[in-house]
This record gives C-alpha cells, sequence and structure tokens, in this order.
C-alpha cells in the first residue's frame, strides 16, 4: 500500500469504468453518437457532467476547442486541447471542423473508461478513437506533503516540540514516491503523535494547523506543505503534451 496510508497511487476514484458504462447523450461508446455539422461551419458545443461522481478530460482529436463559458457564465475566450470537467460543471466550446468526422473523446479521470461519440457530415461515419492515456499516479505533492524535501535540511527541528526526530518521518528510506523523482520509506505517521505542529506556523512552506488537531484520534493525516494550483491543470493533464485548462485562464469574465 502507498505510504502505509490505505491507498493506492491510482487510487482517484471509488467507483470506475470496470463498473461504470459511459454515456454520451445516453449512448454507450459502441452505439457512438453522433451530431451532424456542415464542413466550415462555426460550431458551439455544449458539455455537461451529469455523472454521479466521475471526472472527465474531453478532448476531439484534429480540433481545438475554444472555450468560451464555464457554468453558463461567459468567459475571456480560452482556446485548449484538452480540459477536465467535473461533477455537475457545463463548458461551451466552439469547434470549426474541416474535414468528414471527428471523435468526441471523455475518459474517465482515473482512465479505466471513456465516453465517446462522433461529430460527422453524415450518419454512419466515424474517426479513428484514441486509446486511453496512462493512468496517473498521485504523489507526496498531490497529498500536500510535496516540497518538503525529503532529507529536511534546513528545518529547524528546535522548533518543533515532542517529535522523535530518529522515527522513520526523518529518515525515510526507501519509500516508492512515483513521480517525484526521490525515494523514501514509508511514513509512519503514529511516529508523528507528539509533534507540535502549532510551533510549526514559521517555518518556510509549512501549513500550521490548530492545537486541537494534535493528538486528535478523528485526524489521520495533515497537509503539511501545501501550494496555490491555480495554474495546475490537474492530475494526468500535467506535462503531457497538450494543451489544458486551469482556474487561472477563466479569472476575467468578459
Amino acid at each position: 500500500m502507498w505510504a502505509e496510508m490505505k491507498m493506492n497511487p491510482t487510487d482517484l476514484a471509488d467507483v470506475s469504468g470496470y463498473t461504470y458504462t459511459y454515456l454520451m447523450n445516453g449512448q454507450a461508446p459502441l452505439k457512438n453518437w453522433t451530431g451532424l455539422f456542415r464542413p466550415g461551419e462555426k460550431i458551439r458545443l455544449r458539455f455537461i457532467n451529469g455523472s454521479a461522481m466521475t471526472y472527465f478530460d474531453i478532448r476531439i482529436p484534429g480540433l481545438k476547442m475554444t472555450v468560451v463559458a464555464a457554468d453558463g457564465q461567459y468567459v475571456n475566450p480560452v482556446t485548449v486541447d484538452e480540459f477536465r470537467i467535473a461533477v455537475a460543471e457545463t463548458y461551451d466550446v466552439i469547434v470549426e471542423p474541416q474535414g468528414e468526422a471527428y471523435t468526441i473523446f471523455a475518459q474517465s479521470m482515473d482512465r479505466t473508461g471513456y465516453a465517446r461519440g462522433t461529430l460527422a457530415t453524415r450518419e454512419g461515419l466515424s474517426a479513428a478513437v484514441p486509446p486511453l492515456d496512462p493512468r496517473p499516479l498521485l504523489t507526496m505533492e498531490d497529498m500536500g506533503m510535496g516540497g518538503m524535501g525529503h532529507d529536511m535540511a534546513g528545518m529547524d527541528h528546535s522548533q518543533m516540540g515532542g517529535m522523535d526526530n530518529s522515527g522513520e518521518m526523518m529518515s525515510m528510506d526507501g519509500a516508492d514516491l512515483p513521480d517525484s523523482g526521490t525515494s523514501s520509506a514509508p511514513m509512519d505517521h503514529s511516529s508523528m503523535a507528539g509533534m507540535d505542529h502549532s510551533r510549526m506556523a514559521g517555518m518556510p512552506g509549512m501549513q500550521s494547523h490548530p492545537a486541537s488537531e494534535t493528538d486528535n484520534p478523528l485526524v489521520d493525516m495533515q497537509a503539511m506543505s501545501v501550494s496555490p494550483k491555480l495554474n495546475d491543470p490537474g492530475i494526468g493533464l500535467r506535462n503531457n503534451g497538450k494543451k489544458g485548462s486551469h482556474v487561472r485562464g477563466f479569472e476575467k469574465p468578459l
């Protein structure tokens, strides 16, 4: 298990495509829902995530999408190759297809399944369906533990009253941290029971927590090193060679 936290680094969804069949306008992928267009016309597509709990990453291979509205509110147009849509979100995009057929591909965030449809000039046409992307792996940064520096160099341990610095938290030899470029040992959160988080408030990059959370049996883990994510397209969309959307891109409404 990942860092003995009863998690797997691919644990992104409670229920996945192994259970669900993802639908587009009520049609399973093999049914191939089709929307018709005339070559050269400008089309406005409205994507609504009507699922119960699944996030989707949407793209139309061969077409750029210009996002013009989010949840019914106009935004400054943002041109993307792909975007992520959460439960109950709505995005309006503009596309200008020139060919005969394009696949609308909406893969689940955990890459276990997809919904699919087609934009075509006539019924019966279809385009190639891309394979699912590799399954993304969670890292310690996604858990609010990024940037802590696994050797913890430069940390003033005198400010961390009650912490046993000889424990596994400090050595962290040999843990499997996917994509982090470091190797450290499984983290034993029980060894942090005596750590006074209220005295870490002045440490650079460290998140302070109220004293009521110290030795609290209801608190299993705390995010200790958080960072702004407004420019982050999200896990599975980072550095994948495609231009994605992020919150910062929509910050100035028209």
